[in-house]
């Protein structure tokens, strides 16, 4: 008796288990970039990824758009008027706003004296609502900020691909910036 009742213990026992499945993420498959320059009558120009989409509003400010990324670079056409560490100010509060629930901040420098670009990006390791804010100044009188959002919840793990993606868009974009 008492084995017959391990033998239907072990055969009631031997039911398949169904374990719900993890949430999953999108794994991208990027393509190598081919660039092209776009030349507005805004007075500057730059390289853009030709599998983005880029349009301008009537101040000149541009909006970079990655549909299969769902993602946007949204670039702000600023002009200085005696004011550039106002301006300077207000992009450094907009990072220190950025950067409230990131672990690390890199920080990286581009300068091309010749064409009188100077450049710094912002990468967030971390949860922040936007992975990356650059800005790009003559020092003169002008002055763009740059700032890369996604259209989903802030998951850096899961966005990383496509981060390292855009940032690599990014840096071509100021690699190549001038002013006109």
């Amino acid at each position: 008796m008492f084995r017959l009742l391990i033998i239907m213990f072990i055969l009631i026992g031997c039911e398949e288990f169904h374990l719900p499945k993890q949430k999953a993420y999108l794994a991208h498959q990027f393509s190598l970039p081919n660039y092209e320059m776009i030349s507005k009558k805004c007075g500057y120009s730059f390289a853009i990824n030709s599998d983005s989409k880029i349009s301008f509003d009537s101040n000149c400010n541009a909006k970079i758009n990655y549909d299969f990324l769902k993602a946007d670079i949204f670039i702000s056409n600023i002009k200085i008027k005696n004011n550039l560490e106002l301006i300077r100010y207000d992009f450094n509060q907009k990072i220190s706003d950025n950067s409230s629930l990131v672990s690390s901040i890199n920080t990286s420098e581009f300068n091309n004296i010749d064409q009188n670009v100077f450049a710094l990006y912002y990468s967030f390791i971390g949860d922040a609502p936007s992975n990356i804010q650059f800005y790009v100044t003559d020092s003169i009188s002008n002055f763009l900020t740059g700032s890369l959002y996604f259209n989903s919840k802030p998951h850096y793990d899961s966005l990383l691909p496509s981060i390292s993606y855009v940032k690599n868009d990014i840096k071509k974009i100021i690699e190549t910036f001038e002013w006109k």
